[in-house]
């Protein structure tokens, strides 16, 4: 792996950048990305893509992996050199809270980037009667499979609401692939979904099931934003989807960039560069990297320390 020959590669990284990568001997770069036809592993191929640009002779691949803790483990055991990760578990790898609270925190994860943002998208029957979460209670609700990202921001929702599962008729946990038939069929009454946007999932359910985005507003989802640094305000803009005409406003995470503090640092400032100075290219590869921002990329979602190449780079350029 390119991050344990550290000597080594930060000569090929730095000879790459300054245009003289024939004298470079090639090295690899491995980034943890998320499941085939995700929008994690269009990030990762993005990514691959403008390194290769700027840093001659690199083999950058973009692996799939079932997500954000498959890819801490990957970094922390070696086996990725990059990882897309979640910017809650983010949060929870660093504090070791949440889902770390047992096997305790992951200190050597350091930070390099954000990118594009994961709105929860809740969606209900038009004819359901549901518009708010307010409408929610007694109701059929999924709110996706055990160990998904909709999982956990439901559920951290509905704390912040002060709700249970005896808040409702019945909580479902159903896989991606199960919401359209389980909306249509009204074995549900509204389904949730946490991912990039446009997103090809949700414009099936709008279609096929006549349905409409729940609002995900108030005082208690404005105090569950304040009180946690890895959340923020999310909109799915009306133009995203046909048929909606309005901009949906809702909670969000981050998809955040990470390394290891094994990473050689000139290596991860030229990924860092190449990303930042490749941005135009990098948000033609996927309709959810449209609006990425750089200054917003620098510092929104960010809660573990900076690893000193991005840190540098960051630096430089005025984003920290």
């Amino acid at each position: 792996m390119g991050i344990m020959k550290a000597p080594r590669f930060a000569a090929a990284a730095l000879i790459g950048l300054i245009g003289f990568g024939d004298q470079a001997q090639a090295e690899k770069l491995t980034i943890g990305t998320g499941s085939a036809g995700g929008v994690y592993i269009a990030l990762g191929k993005a990514i691959c893509d403008a390194a290769k640009r700027e840093i001659r002779r690199l083999d950058c691949k973009a692996v799939q992996s079932r997500g954000s803790l498959d890819n801490l483990i990957g970094m922390k055991n070696g086996t990725f050199d990059i990882g897309i990760v979640q910017s809650d578990i983010q949060y929870q790898a660093v504090k070791g809270t949440g889902t770390f609270e047992k096997i305790g925190a992951l200190p050597m994860m350091k930070a390099m980037f954000s990118a594009h943002a994961e709105a929860l998208a809740i969606l209900a029957r038009r004819d359901s009667g549901i518009r708010t979460l307010d409408d929610l209670p007694g109701k059929v609700v999924d709110i996706g499979k055990v160990t998904s990202g909709t999982n956990a921001t439901m559920r951290f929702l509905f704390g912040a609401k002060g709700w249970s599962a005896q808040t409702f008729k019945s909580l479902q946990t159903l896989d991606v692939k199960e919401m359209d038939n389980a909306l249509c069929r009204r074995q549900v009454d509204a389904t949730a979904y946490l991912a990039g946007h446009p997103n090809a999932v949700i414009r099936k359910l709008i279609a096929m099931c006549d349905a409409d985005f729940v609002q995900v507003t108030g005082p208690d989802v404005d105090r569950l934003i304040a009180a946690n640094p890895y959340s923020i305000r999310a909109v799915i803009p009306r133009e995203d989807y046909d048929r909606i005409s309005y901009d949906v406003n809702t909670i969000g995470l981050l998809a955040t960039v990470m390394t290891s503090d094994r990473a050689d640092p000139a290596l991860i400032y030229a990924v860092t560069k190449a990303v930042f100075e490749q941005l135009s290219y990098v948000r033609s590869a996927h309709a959810s990297f449209r609006r990425l921002h750089p200054l917003e990329m620098a510092r929104r979602g960010i809660t573990a320390p900076y690893h000193p190449g991005a840190e540098r780079y960051l630096k430089e350029v005025g984003r920290l």
